[in-house]
């Protein structure tokens, strides 16, 4: 066995030897299929980076994910999978980004979030409420989350929209859904084939907790992913980096072609999401 460099050991234990996974013969019946896997190194934060970052964001990075910009600024995986003699095709594909790519979005998740609440209400099915803070809203944005698809409170105004719908307060999968309160902070972390985004949402400012939803933005839905960055990174391993694989988790679904790959290579995960969601 190759002895690996400190480099090369680093990246193996961060996405927890996936590289030899995939090569394993047992994974596809001995057909040696996928190829060129690579991990980009990448230098680590300096902790003045972190600290302009969380300064300029008002909120601070939970300590696992701070260890990790810490020892690397993102990751890159990606892999190729020979479909035909000659049809090699790169596939795989892992990406942590860089801390400075991780950019506050919540101004355009609240405006988008009240066009569509808007467009209904023209359309002659309301599904938005106003609240006036000094008669309903509660010491707590929790009170507005009973029948809310997704609780948006304005910060600007003394008014707080909620978002009614005939669905119950949590994702297909059971997760409640976020709630958007005056002081929430989402930042986006992926873009998910053009037609989710991967959000990193912290409840308040000041705050070092966060959890990572998906939103879909064909309406706008969101779709809980997980308790922890650590937690999200291991889910992109258990899913061999399969692309879109987030996507099994939405009420889209996957695309055609990257089903078929998680039927040769994942198929197992494939069917666990699938029986889950039967189960909700």
């Amino acid at each position: 066995m190759k002895k690996l460099s400190p480099d090369e050991a680093f990246y193996e234990n961060l996405t927890l030897g996936l590289g030899s996974v995939l090569i394993s013969p047992s994974l596809i019946e001995s057909v040696p299929r996928v190829s060129n896997i690579i991990c980009e190194k990448r230098e680590p934060c300096q902790k003045t980076q972190v600290m302009t970052w969380e300064q300029r964001h008002g909120v601070y990075l939970p300590e696992d994910m701070k260890k990790f910009y810490l020892s690397t600024d993102g990751l890159l995986l990606h892999w190729s999978y020979q479909y035909g003699v000659n049809d090699i095709r790169r596939v795989g594909y892992i990406n942590i980004p860089h801390l400075v790519q991780i950019t506050l979005l919540r101004e355009n998740v609240e405006s988008n979030v009240q066009h569509t609440a808007n467009a209904a209400n023209a359309a002659g099915a309301p599904i938005a409420t106003c609240i006036s803070d000094s008669s309903k809203r509660s010491s707590s944005d929790t009170s507005f989350s009973t029948n809310s698809s997704a609780t948006i409170v304005s910060g600007s105004t003394s008014m707080s929209c909620t978002t009614v719908s005939a669905s119950p307060s949590k994702d297909q999968w059971g997760h409640p859904l976020p709630i958007i309160g005056p002081k929430t902070k989402i930042f986006e972390f992926n873009m998910v084939n053009d037609v989710a985004k991967v959000c990193l949402i912290y409840d308040t400012t000041g705050s070092n907790t966060l959890k990572i939803y998906m939103l879909e933005l064909n309406g706008q839905k969101w779709v809980f992913l997980a308790d922890s960055f650590s937690e999200y990174l291991r889910m992109a391993i258990a899913h061999l980096g399969l692309p879109y694989w987030e996507l099994c988790f939405s009420s889209c679904g996957l695309p055609s072609w990257t089903e078929q790959l998680f039927l040769l290579l994942a198929a197992l995960n494939l069917k666990r999401n699938i029986f889950a969601s039967k189960l909700l």
